[in-house]
């Protein structure tokens, strides 16, 4: 269920220049056949491929190179773009050929021949509809600044792409531009192929009806096809493939009710499944329906018997321990749905036991609600001690007041829930510390929020949190939901960059219906910008302000810190690529849409290798092109160390890329895009005041040499970014090898490979400094409600010196 809507084009500074004949972007092997791709992280693509020595297309740099002998870049070709990966770095399996069943359909057009090419695209003034020939006009600034028009024909057409050339009318151009035919509404495509198409030739007809299906779009296949056997009756044997497409759309159905399931929107899924009702439909497809009916059924009986069970064996218990425990009680029947189950998997298993005790099978319960499944805690006192303990860190995370939050450290110093392994497996998996505010509600759209209107005062130390944030249909605070932390471009609004990814509110269905909405992720926009702001500075005012709104959001949204993925359009594509490996430590991924990688990002190849990345372009945008201007920064990504793809729309400047939207959620669903485990070696780079902390270390004043003032990056003396080297070593040590500080914070959790039980040992040159973990919660709860990451709260910490 494809949505087709093509937002409004990105707003920046583009140009159109005019070449002799269109430059290739690389020196390719012999193109094979259509393949199929498999990557490591479990990613399929398809399309024609080709072997390359580099990304780099610059003419310098080229002849300092020489002849290139290796070919260790991928490129696939699926017509609409091309993508570049590391061949032994991302390749799961060697590439497996198979059949394109797809077809294209031509149309006749006055193509442009022999004039000049368009070799780059600047700003898109305007675009119009396609009219009934295929045919549309798309104004663009030239290089004098002033508008051209170029009329544009579909010349091609299939499954993936429409190709557009530009038609002989004065000003005369040769250009093939690709967009992805979800793009193109199905009445459109309907005048074209009535226009274009004999309409008295039933094969034409049904090689539109052909067409439609091909994309997918089946209700308009069935209606175009029903269509046909009225207008030509002696096809009536063609009836049985109306049936065909009755259960390709039941098909799609249920997939998209698997889809919203997994989402966590179980009203919706249960209510798509419903409607198939008495509907016709193949005995295999019917089967599939009732199954995950009968599914979602199970669950909510079995949530209903466990809840019945505990009340049962709750009131065998005394009548003062009944009261004590009805809260609870209360909450885990409210709040036990098919998201929450889980974490009743000892009770399940164990809550019939008649050998076990009845205060041993409650304590399983409630343990198991507050700490997650396989707690295997049977002890009552220590579960219903958890209730109070998780009480009194709720309050201590939301808590502003410094006085406020001794007195809880005090409260929870010798409770026997308040041990540091019960504390960081219950955080998690409680509601976030702060509600979200009525009078932040936008007024029409449900589960909007808006944080910090207005001017941000910029005396202010630290920013304060400025950003629109949109929860997805049927939010629940007890589910953890992936989040996109969306920066718009200059000029650009949040609310844009919400409707982008979550869709445009659609007031009839009450509802954002776009891809973010249906994979049940949040998304969260912060004003990174000042009003006054040209393009993004690459400052630590600008990485605070997107930091401090995530961290704002996790505490009032149920966010899953592990799967956050930084992304950004224009400006804000190029702020999201340095802001992601400038703190790699917190991102499950990096979106950069027609960003620029400049100043500091060349710098930090290091730090890259640690976040999964997704880059697209339009391989015309700007002078000179993407991979002559930047191809080199590129190549830093084509390594067996890196999970990087590269795409490049063909024919096209610098857009917002909406097509690539589908792709984008199958890449951020990949269960490998997760925050990686804390790693035991560290190896990044720094040059830059606000980059200090990594992971485990936390470089304190950085010295001179090493740091640069963004803003006077082209006065530096020396563009070198210090190199930090630090690893966890077995016998419970950690070696701090290379550092641009004198000083600096090592904070520990098990988590790392220490044994907080046993003596830290910490070395940097000749110094060796030791800690004893104490076992207090001080460090981990001040470090959850500083950082708002409740998944991954430290122990303690140690200073050096």
């Amino acid at each position: 269920m494809k949505d087709i809507r093509i937002p409004a084009a990105a707003a920046g500074v583009w140009l159109i220049a005019v070449t002799a004949a269109i430059s290739v972007p690389f020196a390719a092997s012999v193109v094979s056949a259509e393949d199929l791709f498999s990557f490591r992280n479990g990613l399929v693509l398809r399309g024609t491929h080709a072997s390359i020595p580099t990304l780099n297309e610059n003419a310098f740099a080229s002849g300092a190179r020489g002849e290139p002998r290796a070919l260790p870049i991928l490129m696939i070709d699926d017509g609409l773009r091309r993508t570049f990966v590391h061949r032994l770095g991302m390749l799961a399996q060697p590439p497996k050929e198979i059949a394109d069943l797809g077809r294209s359909i031509e149309f006749d057009q006055p193509v442009s021949l022999g004039s000049k090419t368009v070799g780059v695209v600047g700003q898109i003034l305007g675009v119009s509809e396609f009219t009934e020939y295929g045919r549309r006009l798309i104004s663009v600034r030239g290089p004098e600044g002033t508008p051209v028009t170029i009329v544009q024909g579909i010349t091609e057409i299939n499954d993936r792409f429409a190709k557009l050339e530009a038609l002989k009318v004065k000003p005369y151009y040769s250009w093939d531009m690709r967009v992805a035919t979800s793009s193109i509404p199905t009445s459109t495509l309907n005048q074209i192929f009535h226009r274009r198409m004999d309409q008295d030739d039933v094969d034409r007809r049904l090689e539109a009806v052909r067409f439609l299906m091909e994309t997918e779009r089946y209700a308009d296949a069935h209606d175009a096809l029903r269509k046909v056997i009225r207008d030509f009756p002696e096809e009536k044997h063609l009836e049985r493939q109306l049936v065909a497409l009755t259960e390709r759309q039941a098909e799609q159905l249920l997939d998209e009710a698997e889809s919203r399931a997994e989402a966590g929107q179980h009203r919706l899924s249960r209510e798509i499944l419903e409607k198939f009702g008495s509907q016709p439909l193949g005995r295999v497809t019917r089967l599939k329906v009732d199954d995950a009916l009968a599914r979602r059924r199970t669950t909510e009986a079995q949530s209903r018997e466990v809840v019945a069970n505990l009340r049962r064996l709750v009131d065998q218990l005394d009548p003062a321990t009944v009261a004590e425990l009805a809260p609870i009680v209360d909450e885990i029947a409210e709040g036990l749905d098919a998201d929450t189950l889980t974490r009743m998997s000892d009770f399940i298993r164990l809550g019939d036991d008649e050998q076990q005790p009845v205060g041993n099978r409650v304590a399983l319960a409630i343990a198991g609600w507050i700490l997650g499944g396989g707690s295997g805690e049977q002890n009552l006192k220590v579960a219903a001690s958890l209730i109070e303990v998780r009480g009194l860190v709720a309050e201590y995370l939301a808590c502003d007041d410094a006085a406020r939050r001794q007195q809880i450290l005090e409260e929870l110093r010798g409770m026997e829930g308040a041990q540091p392994r019960y504390v960081a497996r219950m955080m998690p998996l409680m509601v976030p510390p702060l509600t979200l505010p009525e009078g932040a509600a936008d007024p029409e759209i449900p589960g909007m929020y808006r944080f910090g209107v207005g001017e941000e005062p910029e005396s202010s130390v630290v920013p304060a949190p400025r950003y629109a944030i949109q929860l997805p249909p049927e939010y629940d605070p007890l589910r953890e939901y992936p989040c996109v932390v969306a920066l718009h471009p200059i000029r650009g609004t949040p609310d844009q960059q919400i409707d982008w990814w979550s869709g445009v509110f659609s007031e009839s269905m009450g509802t954002r219906m776009g891809q973010a909405s249906r994979h049940g992720y949040i998304v969260v926009a912060p004003i990174w910008s000042r009003d006054s702001q040209s393009g993004y500075e690459f400052t630590p005012r600008e990485h605070e302000r997107v930091l401090v709104a995530l961290r704002d959001a996790m505490r009032h949204a149920s966010i899953d810190a592990d799967r956050v993925f930084l992304a950004g359009h224009g400006d804000g594509g190029t702020a999201a690529w340095d802001i992601a490996i400038s703190h790699p430590d917190q991102w499950a991924g990096l979106v950069s849409i027609s960003g620029e990688p400049a100043k500091t990002i060349p710098h930090y190849k290091s730090n890259s290798e640690y976040v999964p990345t997704y880059i697209v372009m339009g391989e015309l945008d700007a002078a000179p092109p993407p991979l002559t201007r930047v191809g080199a920064i590129l190549d830093d990504y084509m390594t067996h160390r890196h999970d990087a793809m590269v795409v490049l729309y063909r024919g096209r400047g610098r857009e917002y890329f909406y097509e690539e939207i589908h792709r984008l959620f199958e890449w951020m669903n990949l269960s490998s895009h997760r925050r990686a485990e804390t790693p035991r070696t560290i190896e990044t780079a720094t040059m830059r005041v606000s980059d200090r902390f990594f992971w485990w270390l936390e470089l304190d004043e950085m010295k001179p040499a090493v740091s640069i003032n963004p803003l006077l990056w082209e006065q530096a003396d020396r563009l070198r970014a210090g190199k930090i080297s630090a690893k966890v070593l077995e016998g419970n040590q950690i070696r701090i090898n290379q550092a641009p500080a004198d000083r600096f914070t090592v904070w520990l959790r098990p988590e790392m490979g220490i044994d907080l039980n046993e003596r830290v040992t910490i070395r940097s040159g000749s110094r060796a400094f030791s800690y004893t973990y104490e076992g207090g919660l001080e460090v981990m709860l001040e470090d959850a409600r500083t950082r708002a990451d409740r998944k991954r709260p430290f122990w303690g910490k140690i200073s050096i010196p």
